[in-house]
C-alpha cells in the first residue's frame, strides 16, 4: 500500500496555465529547472497513480485569495471518492469568519486544511495564522503547513522556522504536519526546532535537495511513526520519493508507517 499524502490537483480548465505560472515562478526565483511530472488534473493523477504505483492521493488545495475557498472546496469534495484520491480543504486565514468555515470544512467531512504562508502572504506566526490553526485543531482537523522556504518565491519567508516555532507554541502541534521535512531548505533549523516534537513531517520534494545523510537521520530522531510518505506531484514524481526514501535504509516497519500507515492513522481508514 502507498499513500501520497501532499499533491496538487487543478480544475481541468486551469490546470495547464496555472502550472506554468508556477514553472516561470520558480525559474525567474532561484533558476531552478522543475518539470511537472503530471499534467495537473484529475484525469492526469489517476493516470500517474496507476504508472507509479500510488494506492490513494491526499490532495493539498490552497487558498491564495480569501475569495478561493468556496469554489476550491466544492472541487476538493467533487474529486474526493474515497478509494483513489481523498482531498484536505483549502482555507485563507483572512477571510472572514475562519471559524464558521472551518465548521463547515468540518461538516463535509474533509480531514483537514492546508496552509501555504508565501502564497498567502501572511506570516505563520500571525495571530490569525495561530486562532485558525487552533480552532482547527480543537475541531479535530489537521493542518498540513508548507514550512521553509518556497522555490517560486523570494525572501521573505513566511514559514520560516523562526516563524512556525512562533505557532507551534500555541497551538495543538499533534495536529500540524510540517511539510517538506518540516522545512524547505531550513532543515537544519527543523532538526534544531522540531525533530523529536509530537508533529508531523512529510518528505514532498525534497529528494533532489537533501542530503540523505540529514533524511535518515531526521527520520530516526524525529520517529518514523511521525513522518508522511508525500511527493508534491506534480512537482516530484513518487517514484524518485520512494526511491529516495527506499535509499535510507530503514526497517521494514518503519518504511511501512511512512508509506501509509501513518497516513491511514489520520485518515481514519
Amino acid at each position: 500500500m502507498l499513500i501520497d499524502f501532499h499533491v496538487h490537483v487543478f480544475p481541468d480548465k486551469i490546470a495547464e496555465r496555472a502550472i506554468d505560472v508556477l514553472v516561470k515562478n520558480i525559474e525567474l526565483a532561484y533558476a531552478i529547472d522543475q518539470k511537472p511530472c503530471y499534467d495537473g488534473t484529475r484525469d492526469g493523477l489517476l493516470k500517474s497513480m496507476a504508472e507509479t504505483g500510488v494506492d490513494l492521493s491526499v490532495t493539498m488545495p490552497i487558498a491564495t485569495s480569501i475569495r478561493q475557498s468556496e469554489s476550491i472546496n466544492n472541487f476538493a469534495a467533487d474529486i474526493t471518492d474515497g478509494k483513489h484520491i481523498i482531498s484536505f480543504a483549502g482555507i485563507h486565514p483572512l477571510q472572514r469568519d475562519t471559524e464558521a468555515a472551518l465548521r463547515d470544512i468540518k461538516e463535509r467531512g474533509f480531514k483537514g486544511i492546508k496552509l501555504h504562508p508565501d502564497y498567502q502572504d501572511i506570516f505563520v506566526s500571525d495571530e490569525r495564522c495561530i486562532k485558525l490553526v487552533k480552532t482547527a485543531g480543537e475541531l479535530g482537523l489537521y493542518t498540513t503547513i508548507h514550512a521553509g522556504m518556497d522555490v517560486g518565491y523570494k525572501p521573505p519567508n513566511h514559514g520560516s522556522a523562526e516563524h512556525l516555532k512562533v505557532l507551534l507554541n500555541k497551538v495543538d502541534a499533534s495536529r500540524v504536519i510540517l511539510a517538506h521535512m518540516g522545512g524547505f531548505w531550513q532543515w537544519d533549523e527543523a532538526e534544531e526546532y522540531f525533530v523529536g516534537k509530537d508533529i508531523y513531517f512529510d518528505t514532498a520534494v525534497v529528494s533532489r535537495f537533501m542530503e540523505p545523510e540529514q533524511y535518515r537521520r531526521m527520520i530516526i530522531n524525529h520517529g518514523a511513526d511521525h513522518i508522511l510518505f508525500g511527493s508534491d506531484m506534480p512537482w516530484e514524481d513518487p517514484r524518485d520519493t520512494l526511491a529516495f526514501l527506499k535509499a535510507a535504509n530503514l526497517s521494514d516497519e518503519e518504511t511501512e508507517l511512512i508509506t501509509h500507515r501513518n497516513a491511514e492513522r489520520i485518515l481514519g481508514i
